[in-house]
């Protein structure tokens, strides 16, 4: 095969897999007793987070099982992905203190990892990737407050899309399903 047929070959699957990622059905999910709530177009959310993606449009692709876009293959997703506008900020869901600013060569590209204490005492992180090259503002031992900026969206690392890519981590590290942080249910 020619080297030209390969590149537009290319081409046409890694537009096809990022027009894919943005296909999804947009969360609609309701309730009055929440900290944060706002709306976006049609979109409403309400968690007991701060949204960590600024002028957050929506989901495409949900904490659990899944077919990976990249390998194609059946994989486990330990975050959610939120998509704002192109070049939106990313901001920090509670005050705490960076533990991790930088490249991960684990496929999350530029991330940042903050840890936060709840309110009964007990420790959790949460954990930001996928930021563009240069953007991330913080570094590791800094204390950072609620709604401070950590960098831009992007699409570092293993991604097929500028999001970001967001997880909770307990104590251990164990990554859980953030959408009850940032979403409430129906």
């Amino acid at each position: 095969m020619r080297l030209a047929t390969k590149l537009i070959i290319g081409i046409t699957i890694s537009i096809i897999l990022i027009c894919a990622g943005y296909c999804v059905i947009l969360f609609h999910i309701p309730s009055s007793d929440s900290k944060y709530s706002s709306q976006v177009g049609k979109i409403e959310y309400k968690g007991q987070f701060l949204m960590p993606v600024e002028n957050f449009n929506v989901v495409t692709s949900k904490y659990g099982a899944r077919i990976d876009p990249i390998s194609k293959e059946e994989s486990f997703h330990t975050g959610i992905d939120l998509v704002g506008d192109t070049g939106s900020n990313i901001l920090n869901i509670k005050k705490g203190e960076v533990t991790w600013a930088g490249w991960s060569d684990t496929g999350y590209g530029n991330c940042v990892e903050i840890k936060h204490i709840d309110e009964t005492g007990k420790v959790f992180y949460s954990f930001y990737a996928h930021m563009r090259n240069n953007s991330i503002c913080v570094e590791t031992g800094q204390l950072v407050v609620e709604g401070q900026v950590l960098g831009i969206q992007g699409s570092t690392g293993w991604s097929t899309g500028e999001h970001l890519h967001f997880e909770i981590r307990l104590e251990d590290k164990i990554k859980i399903d953030p959408t009850p942080y940032l979403f409430t249910e129906m």
